[in-house]
């Protein structure tokens, strides 16, 4: 082949190349144009219809606020009726509270003086019993102890040995893929190194 069909061959394979590309940037650009004078027309669009909207979500707010205002008078002048109706009903009654109140201490007097008098007796109990009842309560407390400890080593070794097996699965099912993706992987490197 001489140099001049070289040179051709080479050249024509340039203007593909440059024309693909100039091709690939024109689109991108003429894309881009588009795609901002898309957004351009919807934010124009979007303003017109906000400032359509903003009487109408004014006269919302004022409206709103009119019957809230209402609201709360007709709330205010309820509740001042249901006071004074409270009222009237408290001043009748005021003497049957009074004489509930002064039954109901008198009766807790009486319970005083009768719970006074079994704590007197219980006080009257042995010493003996009282060591008793805290050795029960302070072996019991170290039988507890003694059992969470063991509940927790077991639970500790079964963890432990769980985790082993889970890492020896993994393991077993994961090397037999990885020497399949190396082989794979060099497979295809040395197919494209010829």
């Amino acid at each position: 082949m001489s140099e001049k069909e070289e040179t051709d061959t080479s050249n024509v394979k340039e203007n593909i190349i440059s024309n693909g590309w100039n091709d690939f940037v024109s689109n991108i650009t003429a894309d881009y144009k588009k795609f901002q004078k898309s957004v351009e027309e919807s934010t124009k669009k979007n303003k017109e219809l906000w400032n359509q909207n903003q009487e109408k979500i004014n006269q919302f707010f004022k409206d709103s606020r009119e019957n809230w205002e209402t609201s709360l008078k007709e709330w205010g002048v309820e509740l001042e009726k249901v006071h004074k109706e409270n009222l009237d009903k408290w001043e009748n009654n005021v003497e049957k509270i009074n004489d509930f109140f002064k039954k109901n201490q008198e009766s807790w007097n009486k319970k005083l003086k009768d719970w006074q008098m079994d704590l007197g007796k219980r006080q009257i109990e042995t010493k003996e019993q009282w060591e008793a009842q805290k050795l029960k309560i302070s072996e019991d407390i170290k039988n507890w102890q003694e059992k969470t400890k063991k509940d927790w080593e077991k639970g500790l070794k079964t963890f432990r040995w769980e985790m082993i097996k889970g890492s020896y699965m993994f393991l077993l099912f994961m090397i037999p893929i990885l020497i399949v993706l190396i082989v794979i992987v060099a497979l295809i490197s040395w197919l494209f190194n010829l």
